[in-house]
Protein backbone atom coordinates (compact mmCIF):
# COMPACT_ATOMS: atom_id res chain seq x y z
CA UNK A 1 0.00 0.00 0.00
CA UNK A 2 2.85 2.32 1.23
CA UNK A 3 4.47 1.88 -2.18
CA UNK A 4 1.70 2.72 -4.23
CA UNK A 5 0.94 5.93 -2.73
CA UNK A 6 4.61 6.20 -3.03
CA UNK A 7 4.23 5.82 -7.21
CA UNK A 8 1.31 8.12 -6.84
CA UNK A 9 3.31 10.84 -5.11
CA UNK A 10 5.99 10.54 -7.25
CA UNK A 11 3.85 10.96 -10.75
CA UNK A 12 1.88 14.12 -9.07
CA UNK A 13 5.95 15.55 -8.95
CA UNK A 14 6.44 14.46 -12.49
CA UNK A 15 3.20 16.35 -13.89
CA UNK A 16 3.69 19.50 -11.58
CA UNK A 17 6.92 19.82 -13.26
CA UNK A 18 6.10 19.37 -16.67
CA UNK A 19 3.16 21.99 -15.91
CA UNK A 20 5.86 24.46 -14.57
CA UNK A 21 7.56 23.76 -18.12
CA UNK A 22 4.59 24.34 -20.44
CA UNK A 23 3.51 27.13 -18.40
CA UNK A 24 7.44 28.62 -18.97
CA UNK A 25 7.18 27.92 -22.84
CA UNK A 26 3.91 29.81 -23.48
CA UNK A 27 5.37 32.84 -21.88
CA UNK A 28 7.26 33.40 -25.08
CA UNK A 29 6.60 33.96 -28.50
CA UNK A 30 8.13 35.39 -31.73
CA UNK A 31 6.14 37.94 -34.27
CA UNK A 32 5.00 35.42 -36.83
CA UNK A 33 3.58 32.58 -34.84
CA UNK A 34 6.32 30.00 -35.93
CA UNK A 35 8.06 27.82 -33.63
CA UNK A 36 10.33 28.94 -31.37
CA UNK A 37 14.34 28.65 -31.21
CA UNK A 38 15.89 28.54 -27.72
CA UNK A 39 18.39 31.47 -27.19
CA UNK A 40 21.47 30.85 -24.99
CA UNK A 41 21.70 32.77 -21.86
CA UNK A 42 24.71 35.07 -21.84
CA UNK A 43 25.36 37.52 -19.06
CA UNK A 44 24.21 41.33 -19.45
CA UNK A 45 27.13 43.38 -19.15
CA UNK A 46 25.08 45.95 -17.41
CA UNK A 47 22.81 44.17 -15.24
CA UNK A 48 25.05 41.21 -14.65
CA UNK A 49 22.14 38.98 -15.23
CA UNK A 50 21.27 36.16 -17.78
CA UNK A 51 20.57 37.54 -21.25
CA UNK A 52 17.83 35.76 -22.59
CA UNK A 53 17.56 37.71 -26.25
CA UNK A 54 13.99 39.13 -25.01
CA UNK A 55 12.56 42.13 -26.63
CA UNK A 56 9.23 43.80 -26.07
CA UNK A 57 6.94 43.22 -29.18
CA UNK A 58 6.27 46.45 -29.72
CA UNK A 59 10.09 47.29 -31.02
CA UNK A 60 7.86 45.58 -34.09
CA UNK A 61 5.66 48.19 -34.61
CA UNK A 62 6.78 50.61 -37.27
CA UNK A 63 6.47 53.92 -35.05
CA UNK A 64 8.05 52.48 -31.99
CA UNK A 65 10.73 51.82 -34.15
CA UNK A 66 10.90 55.22 -35.90
CA UNK A 67 11.21 56.45 -32.70
CA UNK A 68 14.16 54.81 -31.59
CA UNK A 69 15.68 55.43 -35.03
CA UNK A 70 15.28 59.07 -34.82
CA UNK A 71 16.10 60.57 -38.01
CA UNK A 72 18.31 58.47 -39.55
CA UNK A 73 17.39 57.88 -43.12
CA UNK A 74 17.05 54.41 -43.35
CA UNK A 75 12.95 53.40 -44.31
CA UNK A 76 11.22 51.21 -41.26
CA UNK A 77 10.67 48.86 -44.22
CA UNK A 78 14.45 48.22 -44.54
CA UNK A 79 15.07 47.36 -41.25
CA UNK A 80 15.94 43.73 -40.83
CA UNK A 81 16.76 43.32 -36.85
CA UNK A 82 14.71 46.39 -35.26
CA UNK A 83 16.28 45.08 -32.34
CA UNK A 84 19.82 46.73 -33.46
CA UNK A 85 18.07 50.36 -32.32
CA UNK A 86 16.88 49.46 -29.00
CA UNK A 87 20.40 48.68 -28.72
CA UNK A 88 21.27 52.28 -29.70
CA UNK A 89 18.96 53.53 -27.47
CA UNK A 90 20.41 51.77 -24.73
CA UNK A 91 23.95 52.40 -24.97
CA UNK A 92 23.87 55.96 -26.57
CA UNK A 93 23.30 57.03 -22.80
CA UNK A 94 26.67 55.89 -21.86
CA UNK A 95 30.06 57.41 -22.50
CA UNK A 96 33.10 56.50 -24.37
CA UNK A 97 35.53 54.15 -22.22
CA UNK A 98 38.48 52.57 -23.41
CA UNK A 99 38.05 48.47 -22.86
CA UNK A 100 34.43 49.16 -21.58
CA UNK A 101 31.61 46.97 -21.87
CA UNK A 102 29.36 48.28 -19.08
CA UNK A 103 27.37 51.57 -17.55
CA UNK A 104 30.62 52.99 -16.59
CA UNK A 105 31.51 53.55 -20.37
CA UNK A 106 31.93 51.57 -23.79
CA UNK A 107 34.28 51.67 -27.13
CA UNK A 108 34.15 50.56 -30.14
CA UNK A 109 34.57 46.80 -29.96
CA UNK A 110 32.88 46.40 -26.86
CA UNK A 111 29.75 47.92 -28.29
CA UNK A 112 30.13 45.33 -32.11
CA UNK A 113 30.34 42.71 -29.33
CA UNK A 114 27.38 43.56 -27.14
CA UNK A 115 25.16 44.18 -30.47
CA UNK A 116 26.80 40.28 -31.56
CA UNK A 117 25.95 38.80 -28.54
CA UNK A 118 22.99 40.44 -27.82
CA UNK A 119 21.43 40.50 -31.16
CA UNK A 120 22.53 37.60 -33.19
CA UNK A 121 23.57 35.30 -30.74
CA UNK A 122 27.52 35.39 -31.50
CA UNK A 123 30.73 35.78 -28.78
CA UNK A 124 33.29 37.90 -29.74
CA UNK A 125 35.86 39.08 -27.74
CA UNK A 126 38.93 41.49 -28.08
CA UNK A 127 40.23 44.42 -29.99
CA UNK A 128 38.71 45.65 -33.81
CA UNK A 129 41.89 44.13 -35.06
CA UNK A 130 41.05 40.60 -33.18
CA UNK A 131 38.06 40.42 -34.90
CA UNK A 132 38.86 41.16 -38.03
CA UNK A 133 40.70 38.02 -38.89
CA UNK A 134 37.89 35.94 -38.05
CA UNK A 135 35.41 37.51 -40.65
CA UNK A 136 34.84 36.39 -44.49
CA UNK A 137 35.78 39.82 -46.08
CA UNK A 138 33.48 41.46 -48.46
CA UNK A 139 33.42 44.76 -51.07
CA UNK A 140 31.96 47.86 -50.12
CA UNK A 141 28.98 47.84 -52.07
CA UNK A 142 27.64 43.92 -50.88
CA UNK A 143 27.00 45.61 -47.29
CA UNK A 144 24.36 44.24 -45.77
CA UNK A 145 23.05 45.44 -42.26
CA UNK A 146 24.98 43.62 -39.61
CA UNK A 147 27.92 43.46 -41.10
CA UNK A 148 31.05 45.34 -39.80
CA UNK A 149 33.23 47.69 -40.94
CA UNK A 150 37.10 48.87 -39.93
CA UNK A 151 39.09 51.57 -40.40
CA UNK A 152 42.87 52.23 -39.40
CA UNK A 153 42.91 55.37 -37.74
CA UNK A 154 46.07 54.75 -35.39
CA UNK A 155 49.69 54.21 -37.02
CA UNK A 156 48.06 52.19 -40.07
CA UNK A 157 46.88 50.02 -37.92
CA UNK A 158 43.42 48.41 -37.76
CA UNK A 159 41.91 50.12 -34.86
CA UNK A 160 38.06 50.60 -35.04
CA UNK A 161 35.11 48.99 -36.06
CA UNK A 162 31.68 49.90 -36.30
CA UNK A 163 28.19 47.87 -37.57
CA UNK A 164 26.83 48.34 -40.74
CA UNK A 165 23.13 49.21 -40.58
CA UNK A 166 22.45 50.46 -44.19
CA UNK A 167 22.20 53.45 -46.79
CA UNK A 168 25.87 53.73 -45.86
CA UNK A 169 25.50 54.44 -42.54
CA UNK A 170 27.18 52.95 -39.51
CA UNK A 171 26.94 52.81 -35.71
CA UNK A 172 29.69 52.87 -33.68
CA UNK A 173 31.02 54.04 -30.07
CA UNK A 174 33.47 57.31 -30.53
CA UNK A 175 35.57 58.88 -28.24
CA UNK A 176 34.45 62.72 -28.22
CA UNK A 177 30.66 61.42 -28.82
CA UNK A 178 29.87 58.12 -27.77
CA UNK A 179 27.53 55.42 -29.71
CA UNK A 180 26.51 57.59 -32.42
CA UNK A 181 25.78 56.67 -36.27
CA UNK A 182 27.89 58.36 -38.79
CA UNK A 183 28.32 58.28 -42.82
CA UNK A 184 31.03 55.80 -44.34
CA UNK A 185 31.06 58.65 -47.28
CA UNK A 186 31.87 61.25 -44.40
CA UNK A 187 35.83 62.06 -45.41
CA UNK A 188 37.57 61.62 -42.06
CA UNK A 189 35.80 57.58 -42.09
CA UNK A 190 36.19 57.35 -46.22
CA UNK A 191 39.95 58.22 -45.72
CA UNK A 192 40.65 55.59 -43.22
CA UNK A 193 38.35 53.03 -44.27
CA UNK A 194 40.43 49.61 -44.75
CA UNK A 195 37.33 47.12 -45.11
CA UNK A 196 34.46 44.99 -44.64
CA UNK A 197 33.51 41.45 -42.88
CA UNK A 198 30.67 38.94 -42.19
CA UNK A 199 30.25 36.20 -39.52
CA UNK A 200 30.48 33.08 -42.01
CA UNK A 201 28.17 31.57 -39.59
CA UNK A 202 24.13 31.81 -39.24
CA UNK A 203 23.30 33.90 -36.16
CA UNK A 204 22.74 30.87 -33.10
CA UNK A 205 19.07 32.71 -31.80
CA UNK A 206 16.14 33.56 -33.27
CA UNK A 207 14.68 36.85 -31.55
CA UNK A 208 11.81 36.53 -29.51
CA UNK A 209 9.12 39.04 -28.31
CA UNK A 210 7.42 39.26 -25.31
CA UNK A 211 4.13 41.06 -24.85
CA UNK A 212 5.26 43.79 -23.27
CA UNK A 213 6.01 47.64 -24.14
CA UNK A 214 9.39 49.13 -24.08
Amino acid sequence: MGRIFGLLDFWYVIRFLLCLVFLNLGAYRNGSGASLTWPSTPMDSLSNRPCYLTWPDSLCEPTTLRGLMGKIPIEVNQVQRPELYAMLAKWSKYPYRYAGRTSQGIDCSGLVCEIQRTVYGRSYSGGSADIYPKLTKIPKEELQEGDMVFFKIRKNKISHVGLYLGNNLFLHATTKAGVIVSDLDEEYYRRRYYGAGRDPKAPTCTPLYLPTTP
